[in-house]
């Protein structure tokens, strides 16, 4: 698909679901509530396992194996993006999915966290392989009381407008739902990528029985954003934000500094 396309104005015949919280996920079975409101059928491929964090990573050092659960529904020893890999490439291919959904995450994939996310991984690597794909979050401050009720409730009208309008094909949209009920939210809003999520990465350290030493990566947090067009701000302000996701990283601001520098890094 190339970015002059948009994703079919026709709502989907067939939709792809994975995640990143692995197969037995909460929220997975909430998007399959969701995605049986939208197309008569519905294919489920999702990691064995737990596999937040994974981003795009794809397993190419040892091989994937497949587990058939049930009609449509399977589960890969991989991350969220072999998964899309191995249903377009492997189990659908003569019936590729006319959407591919990704989540819904146990917790916000927002900011710069997004690069990291195997939820919005999946869904990019579904459009890249020409699929339009989008993403959904739900924040939770409580990890006893996640509101899975509010997407639920607002996602399928919400994706059946989405489709019927379209978007460029080189995008994945990115959904975070709010923290509270579903008729406590404000409305939608587009949004960019805030900023602040990430201050760092700091390690913390366990020794188990073994007497081995066990490392563990925590994110450390810096000042969020507080801008009004931000994902962050949206979610304050109990909106659901709609991020429209690129894979071109190249840096937007002012290049001409770089530019000189890149000509003299090479005497001719």
């Amino acid at each position: 698909m190339t970015s002059a396309t948009a994703a079919p104005r026709r709502m989907p015949a067939r939709i792809l679901l994975t995640n990143d919280d692995g197969i037995d996920g909460e929220g997975l079975a909430v998007l399959e509530q969701i995605a049986r409101e939208l197309a008569p059928e519905v294919w489920v491929v999702a990691p064995s396992r737990d596999s937040s964090g994974g981003s795009t990573a794809l397993t190419i050092r040892r091989p994937l194996r497949v587990h058939e659960l049930g009609p449509r529904r399977y589960k890969v020893d991989g991350t969220p993006a072999d998964c899309v890999a191995v249903a377009l490439s492997y189990l659908m291919p003569e019936a590729k999915p006319d959407l591919v959904l990704s989540g819904i995450n146990r917790g916000a994939n927002l900011a710069e966290e997004v690069i990291y996310s195997g939820t919005v991984g999946a869904a990019t690597t579904a459009q890249l392989m020409g699929i339009p794909a989008i993403a959904l979050s739900q924040t939770f401050r409580d990890p006893a009381f996640i509101p899975w009720d509010t997407p639920r409730t607002l996602a399928p009208a919400m994706l059946r407008r989405l489709i019927e309008a379209g978007w460029p094909g080189d995008v994945t949209l990115s959904l975070n739902f709010p923290d509270c009920a579903a008729d406590e939210v404000r409305g939608a809003r587009l949004t960019r990528q805030g900023r602040g999520m990430i201050g760092g990465i700091r390690i913390e350290s366990t020794v188990d029985h073994h007497g081995d030493t066990d490392l563990w990566l925590r994110f450390d947090r810096a000042g969020l954003d507080r801008t009004e067009d931000c994902d962050i701000q949206a979610l304050r302000d109990r909106h659901v934000s709609v991020t429209p996701l690129g894979v071109d990283r190249s840096w937007a601001g002012d290049r001409a500094p770089l530019a000189t520098l890149a000509q003299g890094l090479i005497d001719r």
